[in-house]
């Protein structure tokens, strides 16, 4: 037999993961998964009245304006992954919701500019209201006032903590680049 190897083409999930490197993909694959430790050990001592940070959100939103709208989509998958794991909820609700917050998140430098420091501040606030107004539409809460306090709580703490952790994100994540072969439609 006569195998062709320049046609064969490695699985869509390979081409995926391999597409920026290993390295890149680890850059912001990594922050991911240490935001949902800090959710699990530092969250609730970190509480302040009735508010607590969100840091997987938090780092999604940082993700989701530094890079394309394609590896937010993925960091979204894993946040909702996480964020279920952590919560014990419904999972298909929660990773709906951050992909497609996460997602809509990426097209805010259409917008603003990225690189400002104050950027991050629309960004935790879009992918907050989008993240749990999707959430709670996809599995209705019992109270929903608690749920909205809750939410809106999160969202001001998280605003307070975006600068410093959007600062360090920026030293982390690998930034977009514009020959991504990931982007839409390829």
């Amino acid at each position: 037999m006569h195998y062709d190897f320049e046609r064969v083409q490695p699985h869509w999930l390979t081409r995926l993961v391999l597409s920026g490197g290993w390295r890149d993909t680890l850059r912001w694959l990594l922050p991911v998964v240490v935001a949902a430790v800090a959710q699990g050990v530092w969250a609730h001592r970190m509480a302040i009245g009735g508010a607590t940070p969100d840091f997987p959100l938090l780092t999604l939103a940082c993700i989701a304006l530094y890079t394309n709208p394609t590896v937010a989509a993925w960091a979204g998958f894993l946040t909702g992954l996480l964020h279920a794991s952590l919560l014990e909820q419904t999972v298909g609700s929660l990773i709906v919701s951050r992909v497609l917050a996460a997602t809509a998140v990426a097209y805010l430098p259409i917008v603003i500019a990225p690189r400002h420091p104050l950027s991050i501040l629309p960004a935790v606030a879009l992918l907050h209201l989008i993240a749990q107004g999707i959430l709670y539409f996809a599995a209705p809460m019992a109270d929903p006032r608690a749920f909205g306090q809750a939410s809106l709580s999160s969202m001001v703490y998280n605003m307070g903590l975006a600068i410093p952790v959007y600062w360090l994100a920026r030293r982390v994540l690998p930034p977009a680049r514009e020959d991504d072969t990931l982007l839409w439609n390829n």
